[in-house]
């Protein structure tokens, strides 16, 4: 499979792509957040969350953006996205948005674009990367494929709500 797929940079065109693949890939974490915060909460902390997800996806691409997106492509199609920030100050980049479509998942279209991501991060002078993501279950894909990129130093964080 290595030979039919392309990682490169984002072009116009994906965007919208990008935005159906970002949505879709954030629905079971949402779902998740339902299940643990029930309604009330996650009404408040996530309504409208795919129009938020679409908002952050595209204003990444969006030309002038601080922000770098890397494309994985298929047959000509976007199957894939990984969005990067850079900080000069700290020299600590940053991976953050990603998604694979469902339909090619599991096939290492995530580390091929976060090896991409990172190529670029040090060529910018980077001399560590961040990942941040959820400790429920509807992270645990994030998780695995961070993990198997190398990612291993963690800073445990835990956020608590309770009922007035």
């Amino acid at each position: 499979m290595a030979e039919d797929v392309l990682i490169r940079d984002v072009r116009p065109d994906d965007v919208e792509t990008l935005v159906e693949i970002a949505v879709a890939a954030w629905a079971p974490i949402n779902a998740e957040r339902l299940r643990f915060m029930g309604e009330e909460l996650f009404g408040i902390l996530h309504s409208g969350w795919q129009e938020r997800k679409a908002r952050q996806v595209r204003a990444a691409c969006a030309p002038g953006s601080r922000a770098g997106v890397c494309v994985a492509e298929i047959d000509g199609r976007a199957v894939g996205f990984a969005t990067y920030w850079t900080d000069d100050a700290t020299g600590i980049g940053e991976l953050s948005n990603n998604a694979v479509h469902a339909d090619v998942r599991g096939r290492g279209l995530g580390g091929r674009m976060y090896e991409y991501v990172f190529e670029r991060l040090r060529e910018r002078g980077m001399r560590f990367v961040v990942v941040r993501t959820g400790g429920d279950a509807g992270h645990a894909p994030a998780r695995r494929a961070y993990e198997k990129a190398g990612f291993d130093v963690q800073d445990p964080k835990m956020v608590y709500y309770r009922r007035l």
